[in-house]
């Protein structure tokens, strides 16, 4: 998106059904949207196959057609490395998709020897390395451990615009079975949205109707990856959405969003 800002043709090409496809379904609608005002062409359903690079240009085609670009950037993710560490002579077993099997104090099978960060469990991101970073040092101090829960690491898209969240999608929160609510406000809700120039910036909040529980956390706009942190830190703390929707945020922030978000899911909405 920082390219299509500054002039340059962008073509986007994804193997499925939607942009960001891992996240929230009602995120990606508003992400392709906004890349696609910036002029970016968005190709779902596609794959790229016969790339050519030359010392001039790249070729490859996609679908029936084909393109002729300056750069070709892959981004489809990454796995672990492991063959040359001699993870064998050390003891160290393997566990599901070629990662390093860990306990809650990040031990392998090896005495003495701990494993974090892409080589293990979890998303692939520099925060839940370093977090778990700590929690190998402290057991290796022989101090207490903090549980880490990796469904509560908030997740971050540095685009235009910002997305970020964490916990269960809508459609997760369904398909396990959870009596689902749902609580959505977009920016323009609230004052702060006009002055950043972002009213069509969104927060979504899932709950469980039973006990209040929040689920999960969903947000695209201006400083997205910055606002995820209250919902993460609410459920942490072992709140719910009633009490996000209650505690009293300055005004006006944006973070007034996900305060009326709360109230939607908690049946009050005032500005929305």
């Amino acid at each position: 998106s920082a390219y299509a800002r500054l002039g340059v043709d962008v073509l986007l090409f994804e193997a499925l059904d939607r942009v960001l496809p891992t996240e929230d379904a009602d995120i990606s609608k508003l992400v392709q949207r906004g890349l696609g005002r910036q002029g970016m062409k968005i190709h779902t359903d596609t794959l790229v196959a016969d790339i050519e690079p030359s010392d001039a240009a790249v070729r490859f085609r996609y679908g029936e057609e084909t393109a002729e670009v300056d750069w070709l950037v892959i981004a489809a993710g990454r796995g672990p490395d492991v063959d040359a560490l001699g993870l064998d002579a050390a003891g160290v077993k393997l566990g599901t998709g070629g990662l390093i099997a860990v306990d809650g104090a990040m031990r392998t099978s090896a005495e003495n020897v701990y494993a974090i960060g892409d080589l293990v469990h979890g998303p692939a991101l520099a925060h839940k390395a370093s977090d778990e970073g700590v929690i190998a040092v402290e057991h290796a101090a022989g101090l207490e451990t903090h549980p880490i829960e990796y469904i509560d690491i908030p997740r971050a898209t540095f685009c235009t615009p910002n997305v970020a969240s964490f916990g269960l999608t809508e459609a997760q929160a369904r398909e396990q079975g959870h009596d689902v609510v749902v609580g959505k406000v977009q920016y323009g809700a609230v004052g702060a949205g006009t002055v950043y120039g972002d009213r069509t910036g969104l927060v979504k909040i899932v709950g469980d109707t039973r006990y209040g529980e929040l689920l999960g956390g969903h947000i695209v706009g201006a400083k997205a990856t910055e606002l995820i942190q209250e919902l993460v830190n609410a459920r942490t703390l072992e709140g719910g959405y009633p009490e996000v929707a209650r505690i009293v945020h300055g005004h006006p922030t944006l973070s007034e969003a996900v305060m009326e978000a709360g109230r939607a899911a908690d049946g009050w909405l005032i500005h929305g």
